[in-house]
């Protein structure tokens, strides 16, 4: 029972922040404080599909050359580019970000096909943590990896064990991950993330777009979450950033436990509440199972839920007509319009001709952004001479524009703020397709995504690990 405990705790952290609030009115913050956000990604690339000058509209970073590495930071050796895979794929949850594996494992390939990073070739280490075994994969990284890129583990507080050699400060490592679940790692010195997910800084986008289509629903909000302290945490976030967008009212709490949940239970007290529209917080196998049993009671609310339920396993969790209807914010351009996007069909290109079976889902996307990133980052610091972790980190600072060639709204990994930008997508028999904004309206702010004010939060959110830094000795 522990196990499943620990288990369930870890696949729902996957959309939190770990953080400490206290609470969600302390979170909405006493003067809440917005910035205006600015314009979406910039133009996409009319490079075609496959082509090895440029991804979307990024020039290629691999290509033949000479670069070297520097031997001390090299891990397994000096004759590749050892690049660590985070990843819970095996163990006692088959198949858990996997996505992130293959979306690293495609750019690898797309690479390496060019010539490498200027003619070094790189390696994907896997560093599957097995959900439990975080601290055995990041021994494994202290040893054989000259960094962490593209992926990511449910447990990614845990590479910070402070035992030598399997703590990333201690051996000095660096990281250009897929993703980051917890505040330790999240604002942690020494890594740059492609589409930061900071604790207290939270795009308004999805919640603004809900209001236009929704004006009346959104008077009566309510998360349902889990009876769990990083769960209870993202719940304050998720209704600290409502509070600070006009129109929402209510706030209703509905706390689930993670064991033995009752969703037709769950269902009734959304009901008995009057609760319109209802952000979930969990994991796409349990959102299915809840999304159907508000639909056995009749409802006709709003459901919606963040980024990682654009998920291919969503709609075939509990069967597609389970979760008709449901809403999902994505800061990415959907695979469902890769012929609009050229960085999304180039990317479902090579993925489909190099990574056999690869999960269709939003992390893979970003796995894929973040390799994209490091190697930008690796092939300026080969003109400097053998690519450092220090270079690595020192050129990741001055990127404030990102969008992975085109294939997500900017952000500010150098800056460590997310993306202003988003759209909403919806499953709709069987499948996913846009709902807001529309291509070309008024509320598209530039590639299909609608932009808005960044809410800060006040309270106790916890602070990055920050026990060391190469950058600073």
């Amino acid at each position: 029972m522990k196990r499943q405990t620990i288990v369930v705790l870890l696949l729902m952290a996957l959309v939190a922040t770990s953080c400490g609030a206290k609470g969600a009115d302390e979170a909405a913050g006493k003067d809440a404080a917005t910035t205006t956000a600015a314009g979406a990604s910039g133009g996409v690339s009319t490079t075609a599909a496959g082509t090895t000058t440029k991804f979307g509209d990024v020039a290629s970073p691999c290509g033949a050359g000479s670069a070297t590495v520097q031997a001390d930071e090299a891990g397994k050796g000096t004759d590749k580019l050892y690049i660590g895979v985070g990843n819970d794929r095996e163990g006692i949850r088959p198949g858990l970000l996997k996505e992130l594996w293959d979306g690293t494992l495609g750019f690898v390939k797309w690479c390496n096909d060019q010539g490498g990073i200027n003619g070094l070739q790189l390696e994907a280490v896997d560093l599957d943590g097995k959900v439990l075994e975080v601290d055995k994969a990041m021994a494994t990284a202290c040893t054989d990896v000259f960094a962490i890129v593209g992926g990511g583990w449910a447990q990614d507080n845990l590479i910070f064990t402070g035992k030598e050699g399997a703590d990333f400060h201690k051996c000095k490592m660096i990281a250009v991950p897929g993703f980051a679940v917890s505040t330790d790692f999240a604002e942690a010195s020494d890594q740059v993330q492609p589409i930061p997910n900071p604790s207290r800084d939270k795009s308004t986008s999805n919640l603004v777009a809900l209001a236009s289509l929704y004006p009346e629903k959104i008077k009566k909000y309510g998360v349902v979450y889990g009876n769990l302290p990083s769960i209870v945490q993202n719940k304050d976030q998720a209704i600290g950033t409502a509070k600070q967008v006009k129109g929402y009212g209510t706030f209703g709490e509905i706390g689930y436990d993670i064991i033995n949940q009752d969703w037709a239970v769950l269902a009734q007290q959304v009901v008995d509440q009057k609760l319109e529209l209802v952000t979930f917080v969990g994991e796409p196998s349990n959102f299915s199972k809840f999304s159907q049993a508000l639909k056995d009671q009749g409802w006709d609310g709003v459901l919606t839920a963040e980024t990682n339920q654009y998920d291919s396993r969503l709609i075939e969790g509990s069967g597609p007509a389970a979760v008709e209807g449901v809403t999902v914010r994505s800061a990415f351009h959907p695979f469902e319009e890769a012929d609009k996007w050229p960085a999304t069909k180039q990317l479902v290109d090579l993925m489909d001709k190099d990574v056999p079976g690869w999960q269709h889902a939003a992390l893979a996307i970003q796995a894929f952004s973040a390799s994209l990133l490091f190697a930008t980052l690796a092939k300026e610091c080969a003109a400097d001479g053998p690519i450092s972790r220090k270079c690595i980190l020192q050129k990741g600072a001055e990127v404030h524009d990102w969008t992975g060639g085109g294939l997500h709204a900017a952000a500010d990994p150098g800056a460590n703020q997310g993306p202003k930008c988003s759209m909403l997508m919806m499953a709709k028999a069987g499948a996913w397709e846009r709902l807001y904004p529309k291509i070309g309206s008024k509320a598209d702010d530039g590639d299909g995504f609608n932009c808005a004010d960044i809410a800060h939060l006040d309270g106790d959110f916890g602070t990055g690990n920050k026990d060391s830094s190469i950058l600073t000795g």
